[in-house]
């Protein structure tokens, strides 16, 4: 997978990667570093989550966005055990959400997805989550049912999107 460097408005210069196993602490941090309004519509990964993608990577694909050393970024695709669909989950710091970079990891993980064979993705996102809904409408993500699901103790309706890569 390549790597990307992009240079935002305000100046700040970010990398767009793979994960390593030395990320492990960084996304630690990362979770850490989210606030109250970001951390309404995710759980964070537990440590033992964390070390579950380097363990066996040949189940997930993995980015971070890193600034200045450090995460601000994550967004993975989940292969099932036939490695024939994927879940996608993407995580952006609330500083630097609404720059692009949600629409920049889309379209790194969605190729190496289809570069890898996968024949779908699919995802589940809160429905009140508008700008997560929007991106991944604009990648063709399209809605297969809604459920009504618990967020930090709060029900909200949640939008299961799928799509097709490889037929």
């Amino acid at each position: 997978m390549e790597h990307k460097t992009y240079k935002l408005n305000d100046g700040r210069e970010i990398h767009i990667r793979e994960t390593q196993p030395s990320d492990k602490d960084q996304l630690e941090l990362f979770y850490d570093s989210l606030s109250e309004g970001a951390l309404r519509w995710i759980t964070p990964m537990s440590s033992d989550e964390m070390w579950q993608r380097f363990r066996y990577p040949d189940y997930f694909i993995g980015l971070v966005i890193v600034h200045d050393d450090r995460v601000v970024g994550y967004g993975e695709i989940t292969k099932d055990a036939e490695r024939y669909y994927g879940e996608l989950n993407i995580h952006i710091n609330q500083d630097y959400q609404g720059v692009g970079l949600g629409t920049s990891m889309m379209i790194m993980l969605v190729k190496e997805a289809t570069d890898q064979l996968l024949h779908g993705v699919n995802l589940s996102v809160a429905a009140e989550n508008r700008k997560a809904v929007h991106l991944f409408r604009k990648f063709g993500f399209q809605e297969q049912r809604t459920t009504l699901e618990l967020y930090h103790g709060e029900k909200h309706d949640t939008l299961h999107m799928s799509k097709v890569l490889n037929r």
